[in-house]
C-alpha cells in the first residue's frame, strides 16, 4: 500500500494540473479554439503523456465542468428549501463571492456556455440541465418565499427564477469585460433587494 501512494499521489497532482491548465485555455480561447495538444504543452507534457490522465479533449472538458460546478453544491452556498428574503440574498450573494473570488473560473462560464448554444458542442448537454436545474431549484424555492410572504408573488416564480438567473450571468459578464466601471456585489444586491422585496404588509 505505502508504495502505491506515490504514484496516486503524482496521478491527483497532475490530474489538478491539467484541469487547471485546460480551464485558463478554454476560458481564453474557448473549448474549440483551444487543442488538447494546448493542454499539454501548458503542462510540458507530450499529448501522449496527458492521454494517459485523460483520454481526450471530451474527457478533460467533461473534468473542467465538474471543477467549475463544485462550489455550486456546497454547504456554503445550499439555498434552503422554504427560505427566507435574507437567506435568497445570502444565496446569492454567496455564489458571486465565489465567482469574485475566481474570476477565471467565471469567465470559463461565460465563454462555454456561450458557446454551448450549438447543439453539436459537447457541452451542451451540461450546460442545458444546469441551467434547468438551477431553474427548478429557485422556481420551487422562491414559490416557498412568495406563499410565506418573503417575496413579492407578482411575478409568477418560474419566469422570476429565469430573470434572475439570466441577471446574475449579465452583470457577471459586463463585470469581467469592465470590472473598475462594473460594481457585481452592489448591483446584484440592488436588484434581489428590490425584485425580491418582501411583500408589503395589507
Amino acid at each position: 500500500m505505502a508504495n502505491a501512494r506515490g504514484p496516486y499521489a503524482k496521478s491527483t497532482r497532475v490530474r489538478a494540473a491539467a484541469v487547471e491548465a485546460a480551464a485558463e485555455l478554454f476560458g481564453g480561447a474557448g473549448y474549440r479554439g483551444a487543442t488538447f495538444k494546448d493542454v499539454a504543452d501548458k503542462l510540458g507534457m507530450t499529448a501522449a503523456g496527458l492521454s494517459y490522465y485523460f483520454p481526450d479533449k471530451d474527457s478533460l472538458l467533461r473534468a473542467v465542468l465538474e471543477e467549475r460546478d463544485r462550489p455550486a453544491v456546497t454547504a456554503e452556498t445550499a439555498l434552503p428549501p422554504s427560505p427566507s428574503h435574507a437567506e435568497l440574498t445570502d444565496h446569492v450573494m454567496a455564489i458571486l463571492s465565489e465567482n469574485i473570488g475566481h474570476p477565471g473560473l467565471a469567465e470559463l462560464h461565460c465563454v462555454l456556455s456561450a458557446e454551448a448554444t450549438s447543439a453539436d458542442h459537447p457541452a451542451h448537454e451540461h450546460f442545458r440541465d444546469r441551467y434547468r436545474k438551477a431553474r427548478e431549484l429557485l422556481t420551487d424555492a422562491l414559490s416557498a418565499a412568495a406563499a410565506h410572504g418573503e417575496i413579492r408573488s407578482s411575478v409568477p416564480p418560474r419566469a422570476l427564477a429565469t430573470l434572475l438567473l439570466s441577471v446574475l450571468d449579465g452583470v457577471q459578464l459586463q463585470w469581467l469585460l469592465d470590472p473598475e466601471e462594473v460594481d457585481l456585489r452592489e448591483t446584484v444586491r440592488a436588484f434581489v433587494s428590490d425584485l425580491l422585496a418582501p411583500s408589503s404588509p395589507a
